[in-house]
């Protein structure tokens, strides 16, 4: 499986060099849904505060590649009194289509890993991975800027947790909504 996603991400790196490749920069935030499995634990977090710096290297108008940071303020108490921030990186494909010079939509897939802090007894932070798949558009604002919105669905599996007599592997369901600016050089 590693080796079937390092051949992709590296395909659609060169693939790209035949279009007007570019590296680029880009910072945002949004909000996000979670909602864990029932019969796991019982709980949903909806947090107000995302934020993501990401680095790429692609063309606007065809494929790219990204490494994302996030920062999730998470305000929850579902794994300990008080669950904390998320920390985490994602990689992404990322595949944009020309219909107009003013709008071009994308779809994305992707995977990332991170941790996020908590109040346990035996532990203080909780690490995780994810799926990510979603869509989103970039509209150019200039030659070297462009806004971008995203709409992405996250499946986050979290590392298995040990109570007394018994193991939890909870996973969770995240919906996710970003508005950024990217700057291309």
């Amino acid at each position: 499986m590693k080796k079937a996603l390092l051949f992709l991400l590296t395909f659609s790196t060169l693939y790209s060099f035949q279009y007007d490749a570019k590296f680029y920069i880009g910072l945002g935030g949004g909000m996000q849904y979670e909602s864990l499995s029932e019969d796991e634990f019982d709980g949903a977090t909806n947090s107000p505060a995302f934020g993501s710096l990401k680095f790429g290297y692609g063309d606007i108008k065809a494929y790219a590649i990204e490494i994302v940071l996030n920062y999730i303020d998470n305000q929850s108490n579902i794994f300990s009194p008080n669950d904390s921030a998320k920390y985490g990186m994602d990689v992404a494909l990322l595949k944009a289509f020309p219909v107009s010079k003013y709008a071009y939509p994308y779809i994305r897939g992707g995977f990332g890993a991170g941790e996020m802090k908590v109040q346990r007894e035996l532990d203080d932070k909780l690490s995780y991975s994810s799926f990510n798949i979603g869509g989103g558009v970039f509209i150019p604002l200039t030659k070297v800027f462009d806004m971008e919105i995203t709409y992405e669905y996250r499946f986050t599996s979290y590392e298995s947790i040990d109570l007394i007599g018994e193991t939890l592997k909870p996973h969770s369901h995240i919906n996710q909504l970003y508005v950024g600016v990217n700057y291309r050089f």
